[in-house]
This record gives C-alpha cells, structure tokens and sequence, in this order.
C-alpha cells in the first residue's frame, strides 16, 4: 500500500549557504545555479555533536511522541473513510475529500519547505501540530451537536493539508539536526517502525470503536494525539532554527533553487518522479479498500480495521529488517520491491477472503515500508544540507500534490466498478511502473551512500 501519509521517517536537514551569495540580486532573474549547478551545493557532512540514538534525549523525545501520534492518524485514516462512506454511500465522495486533503500540497508544498529553510522549524511543527488538533476535534463535535458532518470535512479537509505541509517541511529539516547524517539511514527505520507499530494498533482501535460508537466520535483520538505531538516538540531540547546568515532573498529565488537542484540531478529527479507517479496511482487505495470490505465483501468496520492492522504489522517487520542498511545499491529494493507491492495489490484484489486479504496485506507491509525507507534514505544522501528543506518539500509536492488526480479517478473508478476491480487495476499500473523505471540507468544503480 503506497501512502505518503507519514510525518515520520521525512527527514532531512538544513545549514547555511555560507554567505556565498554575497551580491544583490534580482529576485527574479539572477539566480545562484546559474553558472554551476552541481558544483554549488557538495553533499556535505556537517560537524554536527553525534549519540547513539538510544541516548539522544531529543531523538527520544521525538520518537515517542510521534509514535502516539502515529495511532491517531491511523485512526483517523481508518475512521475517516468509514464516516464519509457512511454518510455518503460513494466512492467519488471519498475520492473528493482525499482530494481536498491534498490539492493545497500542489500549491503550498514549496512555498513550506522554502520557510523551512528560513525560520524556526520547532515552532512551525508546533504550530502546525497545535493547529491540526483544533481542526479535527471539530469533526466529532459536529457529530456530537448533530451539524453538517460532511460540509464541516470539506472545509477543514484543505487548512488541514496546509498545516501538515508545514509540520513535514519542519520535519524534513530538522530532523538530521537532531541525529547527524551518519545515523538517518537508522533513524529513518527507527521512526518507520514506531510509525507503523501505530498502524497495527490504531486500525483495530478504530474499528471497534466505529462499530460501537461510529467513526465520527471515533476521530477525537486524532484530535489528542496532534497535542501530544505539539508536547512532545517542547521537551525537544535544540532550538532547530535555521541558519540567520543567509542573505535575505525572494522566496520564489529559493524554491526555484531546489527545483533546479533536483533537475540537475538524474538520480533525484529519477527517484522522486518514480515515488510521485506511484503514489499519485495508489491515492484512492483505502477507499478502495474500504468499498471491497464493506460493501463488495459484505464485512463490517472491524474487519477493515483487521486488515490495516495486520497491514501495519508488516510495515513494522520491514522496517526493522531494513533498519540496518545503510549503503549499497538502492535500485534493486526500490524497483524490485515496488514489482512486489503491485502484484501483491493485484492478488488482494482478486481473493476476495478475508483469511487470505490479511497475509496479503502483511506481506503487503513488508515490501511498502522497505520501498519507502529506501526511497526517503535515497533521497537524503544525494540532497545537500541547505536544500533539504526545499528538496523533500519539491518531492511531496509531486507525490502528494497531485493525487487528487488519482483519488478523482480511483473515486469514479470505484463508482463505475467496485472497489476490487479498482485496487486490481492500481497494482497492475503500480507493477508496470517497476518494469517502465527499469532502464533509466540512474535509478537502478542508485547508491545509498554516493560518497
């Protein structure tokens, strides 16, 4: 299942551009890559104070919060399609939230990594985090008053996804910050195992109380995990605030520069168009999903929450297999592993048995979070510091901000067929994508670690 749903393994740092730039500029017309674009920005090892992570009092502080966080949102990825279905009946309903979850990542995403790269990235996860507490909690409070459910989803769906551009971009940056570039392979597959550990737990929870008090009220825990996370950034004991002696510049200079970065690139550009189609392709996968359990298969809100449960069972064990490799080839695991994920998509749906969907979706599991690790490590190791921010933001405008694309079509197509008939055709694409990236020589002999 490919779900860049995540605020937990995006990590990347950024520094200071060293005052190289040291002459005033137009905005708009001079720009920094212009003479030398892959000389500009060395992929640098910044001396940054290193710990073992297990005695980095940040790194800990950020990994248990995040992780309770981690159950709320994948409550809220359970319950949240449950409430829309049951309030609609359709596909294409879903597919237009999902789409309203996204569609602002096309337009804001660069702008929040380009603030990242400028601004106290701590205080804009709080911020971002405090806000999103605030937004959800009006949803079972809707509910509960009896109001327009469906109209209130549609108008915080869009301030919802902003914050959540903000908070990755933060993220993006400060994270390597907090552990140094030697240990962000580990880190990655540290953060990735929590995150899904919250997978397991948080599907199942999700699916009981939906079943017992419906989705809607069900969503508060997402509300309360959101403060946790805003908690937890204030036991975070760095400030993580970026570097002041940059030279004051046009946002659109800076965003303009990590595009640049990334096109001059050709495992970058490579790597994030794979990871941006596939995931604009698997957009619409819970609702499909959804659909095939509830209505196709004729099961209740438990057995979605078992599946993703179990789903979030193999993302941990991938994580933790993978959580050791640090360098060698990436393309094999991404391209290889993607080829799995696809046909794998393919068989859930055609079983259509529940004893036979849930080691699917383990496997599943499996290859989903070894494909990601790899990709967000991948992308780490051949970004430079003082574009970290700009580089992940630039990616999750591509792989988020276009999926209303998918979640548009994935809705219809769930409308014009049934839900397996949807995820059968999203493997299929997903599979084809592996064999269509296989030539690009960038891609398929691409180094974790390029030094």
């Amino acid at each position: 299942m490919c779900l860049d749903r995540r605020a937990a393994p995006e990590t990347r740092a950024s520094q200071a551009d060293g005052g190289r730039y040291d002459r005033p500029m137009d905005p708009l017309k001079e720009h920094p890559l212009e003479k030398d674009p892959l000389e500009k920005h060395p992929i640098e090892e910044h001396p940054i104070e290193e710990h073992p992570l297990g005695r980095n009092h940040d790194f800990r502080a950020l990994l248990s919060t995040q992780g309770v966080s981690s159950i709320g949102d994948a409550v809220s990825f359970t319950a949240l399609p449950l409430l829309v279905f049951a309030l609609t009946g359709s596909g294409a309903a879903m597919g237009v939230v999902g789409a309203l979850q996204t569609l602002p990542d096309l337009f804001f995403g660069m702008i929040a990594g380009a603030l990242a790269d400028r601004s106290n990235r701590k205080k804009m996860m709080f911020v971002a985090d405090s806000g999103r507490a605030v937004l959800t909690a009006l949803i079972p409070i809707s509910v509960w008053l009896g109001g327009p459910t469906l109209a209130v989803i549609l108008v915080v769906a869009a301030p919802m996804s902003i914050l959540r551009s903000l908070f990755l971009a933060g993220y993006t940056a400060a994270v390597p910050a907090i552990v140094g570039r030697s240990q962000l392979a580990r880190a990655n597959a540290l953060f990735e195992a929590v995150y899904s550990t919250g997978y397991i737990i948080g599907p199942g929870v999700a699916g009981i109380l939906s079943t017992a008090i419906g989705p809607g009220p069900t969503l508060g825990i997402d509300a309360v995990s959101f403060l946790l996370s805003a908690f937890g950034l204030v036991l975070v004991r760095r400030p993580l605030i970026a570097p002041t002696d940059r030279p004051t510049r046009h946002i659109l200079v800076d965003i303009r520069e990590g595009i640049e970065f990334i096109v001059a690139r050709p495992t970058l550009r490579s790597a994030i168009a794979f990871w941006g189609i596939v995931s604009v392709t698997t957009a619409a996968l819970v609702p499909a999903l959804t659909v095939d359990v509830i209505r196709d298969l004729g099961l209740q809100a438990w057995a979605l929450g078992l599946l993703l449960t179990v789903y979030g069972g193999g993302t941990v064990t991938g994580a933790l297999l993978i959580s050791r490799r640090r360098r060698g080839s990436a393309g094999p695991l991404l391209l290889g592993g993607n080829l799995a994920r696809g046909l794998l998509l393919v068989a859930i749906g055609v079983v259509g048995r529940l004893e036979l969907l849930l080691p699917l979706g383990f496997v599943a599991g499996i290859a989903d979070s070894a494909v990601l690790i790899t990709y967000l490590t991948l992308r780490t190791a051949h970004s430079p510091d003082e574009l970290l921010g700009r580089i992940g933001s630039t990616a999750r405008t591509i792989s988020l901000g276009l999926q209303p694309v998918g979640m548009l079509a994935g809705g219809l197509l769930i409308d014009a067929t049934n839900g397996a008939t949807t995820i059968v055709a999203m493997g299929a694409v997903v599979a084809g994508l592996s064999i269509a990236f296989a030539p690009i020589r960038a891609l398929r002999h691409a180094q974790l670690n390029p030094h």
